[in-house]
């Protein structure tokens, strides 16, 4: 591909989108995370192509970080899932809004958004405050942090905040008095009813959510050692401890899914920026189609760099001109209509599997229907074939194939 086509398929107009009053030349962002966290990171990306950068999230204390504090989930030795024990920007507020805003400014290209993302504790001053603050630095929105699963809580701020409606209502309402820009709030996964705490934000002024954060989770054991993952180590030899983590990665795609969706079927007038597991286009579109109109990336980019740019720009443009779709918004939320509650689903409908030429008769299917689906599969002359009569239908064939040599017909 040559730069010039580059330059042209980044900057396609049938990928643009408009979102909380603020035009992207695509709807790709950073995430406010590490590849956010300086000006050198955030203007590569900017003059790769991405369409805005939330930057790392900032609050009245810097923050210092654990080493290690990054732990990883592997599935046949493939990254599907990352912990971090991460907070804050380590910069000071006056750092961010004196030098690094301005630099970036100055140095990215024209249409590159800049989100300044804030955290500070229940104190509705203290977020009217930093509102102020970071918009005299000329970002485009504000992102509000009331999501952080970890280390954030035991200070009152981040999830201890955004799981509760009334303060996350409260804060939102404080930081609009702040500012006249958009306002996003960053809702965390690790709650019961998110519906409640996006029409809480709602209610509060937000011109928008970004939605998920990271998953509370703890990413393993090092079972030689008896320890849990990832080891933060002491200033000095000693015992190696760690806590409880945020988990990103494709593996959390469902999560972010979910929610987002959620959150649109309740409020289809509720502006979302999707986050979690976006990876390419194709995930990509899949949020689009559950309601995100921008999307947000950050561990994709930490695996693979910000080159991956490229390909998310092109193939989602490829896919709209082969879809025949007019524009980016003529996907949001085209998949919405066909999510319903468990209740309206047929049941028992007249579909079983059936295995194509595609087989390379590897036995997984087998033995997955042997020992948990219904018996159905068998080996014959070296393939797969499905006794119909046995064939519940499940869908478990399908699940361990890695060949795509599964497909439902309906029976006779």
């Amino acid at each position: 591909m040559s730069d010039a086509h580059e330059v042209q398929t980044l900057n396609d107009s049938s990928i643009a989108i408009d979102f909380a009053g603020i035009h992207f030349k695509n709807p790709f962002m950073l995430s406010s995370a590490p590849p956010s966290m300086s000006p050198r990171l955030v203007i590569r990306a900017a003059r790769l192509g991405w369409g805005g950068a939330v930057l790392k999230t900032v609050t009245e204390n810097p923050t210092v970080d654990p080493r290690t504090r990054l732990g990883a989930l592997r599935k046949d030795g493939r990254l599907i899932g990352m912990n971090n024990i991460e907070l804050l920007s380590r910069e000071t507020v006056d750092t961010w809004v004196r030098s690094y805003i301005p630099q970036m400014r100055k140095e990215s290209p024209e249409g590159f958004v800049l989100i300044a993302s804030i955290m500070s504790s229940p104190d509705p001053d203290s977020w009217t405050t930093l509102a102020e603050t970071v918009t005299s630095a000329e970002v485009d929105a504000i992102e509000l942090n009331v999501s952080c699963p970890h280390g954030s809580p035991e200070k009152h701020m981040g999830a201890f905040i955004g799981q509760n409606p009334d303060l996350v209502e409260s804060v939102t309402r404080a930081a609009k008095k702040g500012t006249d820009l958009p306002i996003l709030v960053k809702l965390t996964p690790n709650v019961t009813d998110v519906v409640s705490i996006a029409q809480a934000a709602k209610k509060g002024g937000a011109d928008g959510v970004s939605a998920i954060n990271t998953v509370e989770s703890l990413i393993g054991i090092d079972v030689e050692a008896a320890t849990p993952l990832p080891a933060a180590y002491p200033t000095a030899p000693g015992t190696t401890f760690s806590t409880y983590g945020g988990f990103c990665g494709p593996a959390v795609r469902p999560i972010g899914l979910r929610v987002v969706s959620q959150i649109a079927r309740a409020d289809p007038d509720l502006q979302i920026s999707g986050i979690g597991g976006i990876e390419d286009w194709h995930s990509a579109a899949e949020y689009i189609m559950v309601g995100a109109q921008t999307l947000q990336v950050c561990t994709a980019v930490m695996w693979h760099g910000f080159g991956i740019i490229k390909d998310m720009t092109a193939g989602l443009a490829e896919f709209l001109a082969r879809k025949g779709y007019e524009d980016l918004q003529s996907m949001v939320g085209l998949a919405l209509p066909k999510l319903t509650s468990w209740e309206a689903l047929d049941k028992l409908p007249p579909v079983i599997a059936k295995i194509t030429d595609a087989c390379t008769g590897c036995k997984k299917c087998v033995i997955a229907c042997a020992d948990g689906g219904y018996l159905a599969i068998q080996m014959r002359d070296g393939k797969a074939v499905v006794n119909p009569e046995k064939c519940d239908g499940c869908g478990l064939c399908s699940v361990v194939c890695d060949d795509n040599a599964v497909e439902f017909v309906y029976s006779s």
